[in-house]
């Protein structure tokens, strides 16, 4: 399926945000019934999927059998399905072993038509670049989700698992040069959406929260240089429950993962055009706010009841309107 798509007679385009399904083979069924009834009742166009579906599950055979429930849900709900990966999506190297461009690739086959190929060639990754929301009758695209492969670890090469030189021995990784290089090109003035597995380290500092008072419940985590102890700042919905879990600034701020000096934050800023970036990765948040550089910035918990749960599986609902706005939902099963 190309990736394109129409606002509603009313409208609207609906869609969920999935991520962190950590598929090991014993999913609770009650995931499945979950997002059975709320694709009946809500009616969604898509499904954006952002990671993590299996959970140190990328051994050819075993991959496919984990999967399959995925699958088969989607294809009866009959919802086209965009997707990109998480770090835990390829642990393992090696011919036993199937790739993210493997795995992108298979789930092409299974899903036939409802599968939303929206990966561009030469970007790093799999499943990195954009679909088109148009209003009906008119040719140029509305307004743009942009659904991007935010890479696995920043010490390790993507495709070959071997450690790299750098100079930090650890860290999550996150969108890459040409992925930055490709949103300027491309975005132009028109409103868009973000998605990708791991959120931007940028969260941290920019106004989201703020320190917690002594007698104020707070996490502990990275703040403008130092640790401290943390809350959701005033105006900003859902909760801080687990430290986020961003790639360290050396690698953030590196050529690797700058196109033209800029982090990915720092485009976003000078494109203009973001309404929001919604993230996975951190199974236990569901904080959405607007920064003091009027960045927007959302969690998703995890779509799962195994280890990494939450305490029930979670999904996010959007109403998006043509302008760029919209509402968002986060959903419990």
């Amino acid at each position: 399926m190309k990736p394109d798509f129409e606002f509603g007679a009313d409208g609207a385009f609906r869609f969920f945000h999935l991520t962190d399904l950590h598929e090991e083979g014993k999913t609770d069924p009650r995931v499945w019934d979950f997002l059975r009834a709320e694709i009946a009742a809500r009616r969604p166009s898509l499904l954006v999927v952002t990671g993590d579906l299996t959970f140190y599950g990328n051994r050819k055979g075993d991959f496919e059998a984990r999967m399959a429930p995925f699958v088969e849900t989607v294809r009866a709900a009959r919802v086209p399905v965009c997707l990109t990966f998480g770090n835990h999506d390829s642990e393992f190297f090696g011919p036993e072993f199937w790739t993210r461009r493997e795995q992108y690739a298979l789930y092409r086959d299974w899903l036939g038509e409802l599968f939303v190929d929206h990966d561009v060639p030469g970007l790093e990754g799999a499943g990195s670049g954009m679909v088109r929301i148009r209003r009906p009758g008119e040719a140029g695209s509305a307004v743009n989700l942009f659904v991007m492969d935010s890479g696995a670890y920043s010490h390790k090469d993507p495709e070959t698992g071997a450690k790299l030189d750098v100079p930090w021995k650890w860290g999550w990784d996150g969108c890459r040069a040409r992925q930055i290089a490709w949103y300027e090109r491309v975005s132009g003035t028109t409103p868009c959406l973000w998605f990708q597995h791991v959120v931007v380290p940028d969260a941290n500092d920019t106004g989201l929260f703020v320190e917690a008072g002594p007698d104020e419940p707070g996490v502990e985590m990275p703040f403008r240089g130092r640790t401290a102890r943390l809350r959701p700042a005033p105006g900003v919905r859902g909760e801080l429950n687990r430290p986020t879990c961003p790639p360290p600034w050396e690698a953030y701020r590196d050529a690797v993962h700058t196109a033209g000096g800029r982090t990915l934050y720092e485009s976003w800023l000078r494109a203009g055009n973001l309404r929001g970036a919604f993230f996975g990765h951190d199974h236990y948040n569901s904080f959405d706010g607007t920064d003091a550089n009027g960045i927007r910035l959302g969690m998703t918990k995890s779509f799962t009841t195994g280890e990494l749960s939450a305490g029930a599986p979670f999904l996010r609902a959007f109403d998006l309107r043509p302008d760029g706005s919209f509402e968002t939902e986060l959903v419990a099963g």
